[in-house]
C-alpha cells in the first residue's frame, strides 16, 4: 500500500539519522490467535519490528496505531511519527479486513477440529497369557474418537457391573483412547461380557461382546493335534489300501476252484477205497 510504503521510507531515514548500524530489518507480523474454549477468543494483533525491537502495533479496541514501550528515546520518537502516519482511514480500513479474514479463518479452524466429532472404533479381548499365568482381567480398548467425552462400562448377563475405566488420553492427532478392564476370575463358561460405549458422534451404543471360550495358546494347540490325526488317519488309510493292493496282486488262484466245482469227479482222493466183504 502506498501509505505504509511512505512510512517504512520515513523510518529507514529515520533509522540512518539516528543509529550508528548500517544493517536494518523491518518485519511485519499478523498474528490471529485464539483459545481452547468454544468460542474460539480470537485476537487479531499486528506488530512493526526494526531489527527485532517491537516498535508499533495495532490497537484493534480504539481502531488506531501506538508505540511500543521499552524502546531508546530517539526510536520511540520514529515509532510515535510512524503511528501518526499510519493511523489514517485507509490503514484502518485494512487493518479491520485483516481481522475479519482472521476470525472468519479461525471459525473455519475451529469447525473442522475442535467442533468436529469422530467415531470411535473398539476391541474386546483377553490379553496373552505371560508363561504359566493366565491373564485374569478382560480389556476393551476404545481409540480413534473425538472429543474426549466417553462413557465406557461393563455389562455381564445383562447386568451393569463395576469396572476399572481410564481417563480419556489424547493420542497426538485430535483424537483420544481409553482403556476400560473387567475381572474375569470368577467367571464361568456361560458368562458372557458386554462393552458399552457412548460417544457423542453416534446416536446410538456401541457394543463388543465377549464369551469365555479357547484361548489362543488353546487354538494353536487344538490345531496341531487336528493336524497330527489327520495326517495319521490318512496314512493309516494308505497303508491298508497299499497293503490290499500288494496281497491281491500275488494271489494266483486255482483253475475251477473258484467256480465251486471239485476238480476230483471220482471218489474222494483222500480217503482210502476200502472194499465191502463179500462182494
Amino acid at each position: 500500500m502506498q501509505g505504509m510504503c511512505s512510512v517504512l521510507r520515513l523510518l529507514l531515514l529515520c533509522c540512518c539519522l539516528c543509529c550508528s548500524v548500517t544493517g536494518f530489518v523491518i518485519e511485519e507480523f499478523t498474528l490471529c490467535s485464539f483459545g481452547d474454549d468454544k468460542g474460539g477468543n480470537v485476537t487479531f494483533n499486528y506488530v512493526m519490528v526494526f531489527n527485532r525491537q517491537p516498535i508499533v502495533q495495532y490497537d484493534t479496541t480504539y481502531k488506531e496505531f501506538e508505540p511500543m514501550s521499552g524502546m531508546i528515546p530517539k526510536l520511540y520518537a520514529v515509532a510515535v511519527n510512524i503511528c501518526d502516519n499510519l493511523t489514517n482511514p485507509r490503514m484502518v480500513d485494512y487493518m479491520q479486513e485483516k481481522e475479519r479474514t482472521c476470525k472468519k479463518d479461525v471459525q473455519e479452524y475451529w469447525e473442522s477440529t475442535e467442533r468436529r466429532t469422530v467415531k470411535p472404533s473398539m476391541k474386546v479381548f483377553l490379553p496373552e497369557s505371560i508363561g504359566t499365568e493366565t491373564p485374569n482381567s478382560l480389556v476393551c480398548h476404545v481409540w480413534g474418537f473425538y472429543p474426549s467425552d466417553i462413557s465406557v462400562s461393563w455389562v455381564k448377563n445383562n447386568e451393569i457391573v463395576i469396572s476399572n475405566t481410564s481417563e480419556a488420553v489424547p493420542v497426538g492427532d485430535w483424537t483420544y483412547q481409553v482403556v476400560a478392564r473387567q475381572d474375569v476370575r470368577d467367571s464361568s463358561p456361560d458368562d458372557e461380557y458386554t462393552c458399552v460405549v457412548q460417544h457423542p458422534s453416534t446416536d446410538h451404543l456401541m457394543m463388543m461382546s465377549w464369551k469365555q471360550g479357547l484361548t489362543s495358546s488353546q487354538i494353536v494347540k487344538f490345531s496341531i493335534s487336528s493336524v497330527i490325526f489327520a495326517l495319521g488317519l490318512i496314512a493309516s488309510v494308505s497303508g491298508f489300501v497299499i497293503w490290499r493292493w500288494f496281497n491281491r496282486s500275488g494271489y494266483i488262484p486255482i483253475q475251477g476252484y473258484n467256480d465251486g466245482d471239485s476238480i476230483f469227479t471220482g471218489p474222494s482222493a483222500l480217503s482210502p477205497h476200502r472194499r465191502t466183504p463179500g462182494v
